[in-house]
């Protein structure tokens, strides 16, 4: 059985994202292909700005302190994102599951990966495992992919502050 990975991949896609933002729209894609995104993109001139703005939408949820507001925020973008679920068979990896059409631009795609992504790590790990480093001034985005849900920083470096 292989399951959909939306989940890890997506949040941590964005988290890269938030954290490190690229210099332009080609290292926003490169992004996308380290994180395992085969997909074409139309290129519009609009791509860059547009998926900041999805990183920035992001961040909300991210930033929202209690767990109804973040459900509230996050089915707003949710409901934004307006991809159905389809099943694919792109470049003969096997059948698997996307939320995104044919022919999306980079920030569709991203805003219909991410939320699907969000919305599935926060239901199956849990509504607090997605924070902001508690190292000051750090800030950076933490998503907890622990097995015992606690993780407090970004990295070791944080951590020995």
């Amino acid at each position: 059985m292989q399951l959909n990975p939306y989940g890890e991949y997506a949040v941590l896609l964005a988290a890269s994202l938030a954290n490190d933002w690229p210099s332009d729209r080609d290292g926003i894609e490169q992004r996308t292909r380290q994180s395992g995104m085969t997909m074409p993109f139309p290129r519009l001139a609009s791509d860059y700005a547009q998926t900041r703005a999805v990183v920035d939408d992001w961040l909300d949820i991210v930033d929202t302190p209690s767990d109804p507001e973040r459900a509230l925020l996050l089915n707003l973008q949710a409901a934004r994102a307006s991809a159905y679920p389809r099943l694919v068979d792109h470049d003969g990896e096997g059948w698997h599951l996307h939320y995104r059409d044919d022919g999306q631009s980079m920030p569709q795609v991203l805003r219909s990966v991410i939320c699907v992504g969000t919305a599935l790590h926060l239901t199956t790990r849990g509504m607090h495992r997605l924070r902001r480093c508690e190292a000051a001034p750090c800030g950076h985005v933490v998503v907890d992919v622990t097995r015992n849900g606690r993780q407090r920083f970004c990295s070791v470096r944080c951590a020995n502050r």
